[in-house]
């Protein structure tokens, strides 16, 4: 492709003389702009956890069903898959959690479902965690129609372990058995976390819903790290007050709120820095794991039309 630009560059040249020096020109931008962008959609495609590796090519989409009216980006989906092995599954989404998809067996006569697998990619600005997770669970989806499609969640969806996965970290890039290690490591630290998170804050007041990752964010990025939010936005328990410090991460974390706020089996986690490391490289993740049954359940009594 290179050659039959630069053949189009000296056949113009010859033609329009005066108009050279600017054909050149923009044939050396075209040629670099290729060599640029090359390297970029390979990014792009690790980013969306299809590196060339044969995993894009190794399922076939055979059917979709899709809540009527509801936009691509933002619809709850169920998807019948073709693998390469010939063995065929069922892929559940919602676009409202981008990257998370549950998997199962394809229905029985009565519509009932196994759910096996979860599965989900967690961006952010250094990378990604991409991996496999074993689940336990049931569901139905029946055809009362040939082109309805109704989804019941019937038990409740539990989480196993991560059974595959990779990593991005700049220009770090782990996979197979490699990126198992740290990602069971690092959700054994967020599973701690959110437990705490997700534990009555008082008798009288529920875990906090939130609508979307942004309130997430700032409503537990001041309890979690107040060190880091302005001085209007921490929280009443923060007093520096006889405080005692430990600095990690180039962060100096404030000993007695970390004791009066955070059960003893997190004071190590939050001030050694590795707290924070997991809330900028797995955020996502984090809120995910957070809203678990809010996400089973938006699943939960779903009619959906087949558009394939």
């Amino acid at each position: 492709m290179f050659g039959e630009i630069n053949i189009h560059v000296r056949i113009f040249a010859t033609n329009q003389h005066k108009q050279t020096n600017w054909r050149r020109s923009c044939g050396l931008w075209l040629i670099l702009f290729f060599i640029f962008l090359l390297p970029g959609c390979t990014s792009l495609i690790q980013k969306g956890g299809e590196v060339l590796d044969g995993s894009a090519f190794e399922e076939k989409t055979i059917a979709v069903y899709r809540v009527s009216g509801a936009g691509e980006k933002t619809a709850i989906e169920v998807r019948e898959l073709g693998l390469k092995n010939g063995e065929k599954i069922l892929e559940i989404s919602n676009g409202a959690w981008p990257g998370f998809t549950l998997r199962g067996s394809m229905p029985e006569a009565d519509g009932s479902i196994r759910l096996t697998e979860a599965r989900f990619l967690s961006s952010h600005t250094r990378g990604w965690n991409e991996f496999a997770m074993g689940i336990i669970g049931g569901a139905i989806f029946q055809n009362p129609g040939p082109a309805v499609g109704i989804l019941r969640i019937t038990e409740e969806v539990e989480r196993v372990e991560i059974s595959s996965g990779r990593i991005r970290l700049k220009s770090d890039y782990i996979t197979g058995s490699a990126a198992i290690t740290p990602l069971r490591n690092r959700r054994e630290r967020i599973t701690a976390l959110v437990e705490w998170m997700n534990a009555p804050l008082s008798e009288n007041r529920e875990t906090p819903v939130f609508a979307d990752i942004g309130e997430f964010e700032r409503y537990w990025k001041r309890v979690l790290f107040p060190e880091l939010v302005l001085l209007k936005y921490r929280p009443e328990e923060y007093s520096v007050h006889n405080a005692e410090w430990k600095r990690e991460d180039g962060v100096n974390w404030n000993l007695g709120y970390t004791g009066t706020v955070f059960p003893e089996g997190l004071w190590e986690y939050r001030n050694s820095g590795a707290m924070l490391r997991d809330w900028e490289e797995a955020l996502p993740w984090i809120f995910m794991e957070y809203s678990w049954n809010t996400i089973i359940d938006s699943f939960n009594n779903t009619i959906l039309q087949k558009i394939k």
